[in-house]
């Protein structure tokens, strides 16, 4: 490649850089913010999906980069917020895309240009250093020969050395080995078809055992077909679909933390599917969420549901209008709490999760609220009825933890763990496939835990209490 080729700089690269700036500024996601940009849609699907797989590649490994980088900047705290930027993005390209140094290092350097031509020499000298580093630096060369296989994984997969040292704990090594051996990579699509659609357009993805999902979807094919704005379908993991499934019985539900009703939706279309009568209370802490949660069940034609707003750590208030209108305390068959978590299952759809969270956030404050909720949620359990919880964690803080507490404490001794395999709707005719699914990631309890694995889907946890 000439010199006046490789110097040009890509507008790819151009347009991460800027989705990069005005997420970091506006502190918002960066998918959405590149989706937003005329500039964005602008370019070539080639382009675009390259300036999506550098901002959303940045974003997953920030702290990685800055590490790296750091060590070979003078004054890190003197650079500024955009040039560290344009230095993130060569950056990536050379640790963990492999670009030729030829190529990342000069657009490197032009994308620093752009935002400041002073620094231009600067970038050029750290990212050469930068490019014979990389290898080393994801080997963890240096470290502690002890310390190293942790060091090097976590760097691999771009992730802080507290969140692979949580990971290990809960996966074991296999485990956290094999999700940040798939955190870069791109995750499978599927989605759950509303059940008064006979036929879909030509979206892709196949029937995977489990009614209503359709696995390996084609996400571009997908928007075009209009079938997620007419409330056809909703995307969702497939393990979320097995989770929300599992927690679909008749008689009456409480949803607690339904957000914009995605588990609301899924519940609703099994339920038809299994011929189950439902009156349905979908519970989020917002009203936003609760008004879109209602508007896509209206459009989905899906009745017999209630959008409720209010805290959950304070369910007698919240309910306390359903309460007055059933002049008694109202229990419900089924509470199904999708608990706020640190959506460590998620990271390769959300790649600000791993330098936003905390550990204090995901160890410690996380599973307090959670255990609270539970409780909470408890007490408003009809005898024989089930007490579902879910998290999209893979952090055993936020899941075994929680429940063990749980059980440990006066409201849980009310309760026992059933096997997930074993809800009822996964004896009706049609839904014993979707059992085999949950039993591939179910322990010797009883509780289902999946994990992101390359071409494998997120990783969720569920526990399914029964009133006793």
């Amino acid at each position: 490649m000439g010199d006046a080729l490789v110097s040009r700089l890509a507008p790819a690269r151009s347009v991460a850089l800027a989705a990069l700036v005005e997420s970091e500024r506006a502190g918002a996601y960066v998918r959405e913010v590149l989706d937003g940009m005329p500039r964005a849609r602008k370019l070539d699907a080639r382009d675009r999906g390259f300036a999506m797989r550098l901002a959303l590649g940045v974003t997953a490994t920030t702290g990685a980069l800055d590490e790296l980088l750091d060590a070979y900047l003078a004054r890190p705290q003197k650079v500024s917020a955009r040039v560290r930027t344009a230095l993130r993005i060569a950056a990536f390209e050379l640790v963990y895309l492999g670009t030729a140094a030829e190529v990342a290092v000069s657009q490197g350097v032009e994308l620093v240009r752009s935002q400041a031509k002073s620094a231009a020499g600067l970038a050029n000298a750290v990212l050469r250093r930068v490019a014979d580093a990389a290898a080393g630096y994801l080997a963890a060369d240096g470290v502690d020969a002890d310390r190293r296989p942790l060091v090097s994984m976590a760097r691999r997969a771009g992730l802080p050395l507290w969140l692979g040292e949580a990971l290990v704990r809960s996966l074991g090594a296999e485990g956290a080995s094999q999700l940040a051996h798939a955190q870069l990579m791109a995750a499978p699509l599927a989605v759950q078809v509303n059940p008064r659609v006979r036929t879909t357009p030509a979206i892709g993805g196949d029937p995977c055992g489990l009614p209503g999902a359709l696995a390996g979807v084609d996400g571009p094919r997908l928007v075009a077909s209009g079938i997620l704005d007419a409330a056809d379908a909703v995307v969702s993991d497939l393990n979320a679909q097995l989770v929300a499934t599992a927690a679909t019985r008749p008689g009456t539900c409480l949803e607690i933390g339904a957000g914009r009703g995605t588990k609301t939706f899924m519940m609703a279309a099994q339920a038809a599917r299994a011929g189950y009568a439902r009156d349905h209370v979908a519970l989020d802490l917002h009203e936003r969420k609760c008004t879109l949660n209602r508007e896509r069940l209206e459009l989905a034609a899906m009745e017999r549901i209630e959008t409720v707003a209010g805290d959950a750590r304070d369910l007698d208030g919240v309910l306390a209008a359903i309460d007055g209108r059933a002049s008694e305390r109202v229990l419900f068959d089924t509470v199904f709490v999708d608990a706020p978590c640190s959506g460590t299952g998620t990271m390769r759809r959300h790649p600000e999760i791993p330098w936003r969270l905390s550990a204090r956030e995901a160890l410690r404050d996380l599973p307090e609220l959670q255990l609270e909720l539970l409780r909470q949620a408890s007490g408003r359990v009809q005898s024989d009825g089930e007490l579902i919880y879910a998290t999209c964690s893979v952090l055993e803080a936020e899941n075994d933890a929680v429940i063990d507490a749980f059980l440990a404490g006066p409201e849980g001794s009310r309760f026992c763990v059933r096997p997930v395999s074993d809800a009822a709707i996964f004896h009706e005719e049609g839904f014993q496939g979707a059992a085999a699914l949950i039993r591939r990631w179910e322990s010797e309890r009883g509780l289902f835990q999946s994990v992101p694995a390359p071409q494998a889907y997120d990783g969720h946890f569920c526990a399914r209490l029964v009133r006793i």
